[in-house]
């Protein structure tokens, strides 16, 4: 996606083409990254990121850029074809989710069929992408964008300051062969590794609970810095951003009460181990 971001049709790459021409601005005015993160204001990582194709840009960021880099509205123009490109990669509605999970604090994820994103190791999450049942439009380029940014989303957790994770994780999404034994044997291993980070808190909900399972489909529930909640969840392609504070309270006592029904994190370890042994070894 990189390699093309000087192709002149931006219906065909306009990510890349945003980020380049980002760059060539940024570079026409003799500004660093840095510098221009600063005058934004954002993360110098975010303009590394939004440059390089891997992060796309929202209406303000290109704004902004627009008055400080003196383009005459160049970044804004390519706006339209930006969000035309996101609408077809991506589901309504996730890219508000993405930036809301940037600045999160806490986050909190229930998933009952895969391995929650922020988890995935590369070659688990290339599988579930690829698959031709993920979406019979994508192409090899929408697949790469949707694994480029699910992979960029995973550096908010080897941050210096990293949000809390708190992630109860199905049992049968841990024996759902995705990729084949290998892929299933590292993606098991990663789980294993993230969970001996200080400030992730990683459970299952073991087979055995049945019917008592508090949910039965899979939520997200991220505290942002100013300590409201909000609450994400995906139907047929749609994502869903709840900002409701009674309904987001109702679904974190939710969270909160399949927590206290799900293994503890050391029994939950011991079973992602026996999972390991008994179907991956």
């Amino acid at each position: 996606m990189a390699g093309r971001k000087n192709t002149l049709d931006p219906s065909e790459s306009p990510g890349s083409l945003f980020g380049g021409m980002l760059r060539h601005y940024r570079e026409l005015r003799d500004m660093s990254q840095p510098q221009l993160a600063a005058k934004v204001p954002c993360d110098a990582s975010f303009i590394s990121k939004v440059e390089s194709g891997t992060r796309p840009p929202k209406d303000d960021l290109a704004e902004r850029c627009d008055v400080i880099l003196r383009t005459g509205g160049a970044l804004t123009y390519l706006m339209p074809y930006v969000k035309k490109r996101l609408e077809l990669v991506f589901p309504e509605g996730f890219m508000d989710y993405v930036a809301e999970e940037a600045r999160a604090t806490e986050l909190r994820t229930f998933e009952t069929t895969y391995v929650p994103g922020l988890l995935q190791t590369p070659a688990y999450a290339s599988a579930l992408l690829g698959s031709s049942s993920a979406n019979l439009t994508d192409t090899p380029d929408t697949v790469e964008e949707r694994l480029a940014l699910r992979l960029d989303r995973q550096q908010i957790l080897t941050a210096e300051t990293p949000p809390f994770l708190f992630a109860v994780i199905d049992e049968s999404a841990l024996r759902r062969p995705i990729g084949g034994p290998a892929v299933m044997r590292e993606q098991l291993d990663q789980l294993l590794t993230a969970a001996e980070r200080p400030s992730i808190a990683l459970q299952v909900a073991p087979l055995a609970l049945g019917e008592r399972t508090a949910l039965t489909s899979s939520l997200i529930i991220l505290t942002l810095p100013d300590g409201s909640t909000v609450g994400y969840s995906e139907t047929m392609g749609r994502g869903v951003l709840e900002r409701d504070p009674m309904l987001v309270a109702s679904r974190q006592r939710l969270f909160t009460l399949l927590q206290i029904a799900a293994l503890s994190q050391d029994a939950s370890m011991d079973l992602i181990r026996s999972i390991r042994q008994e179907l991956y070894s």
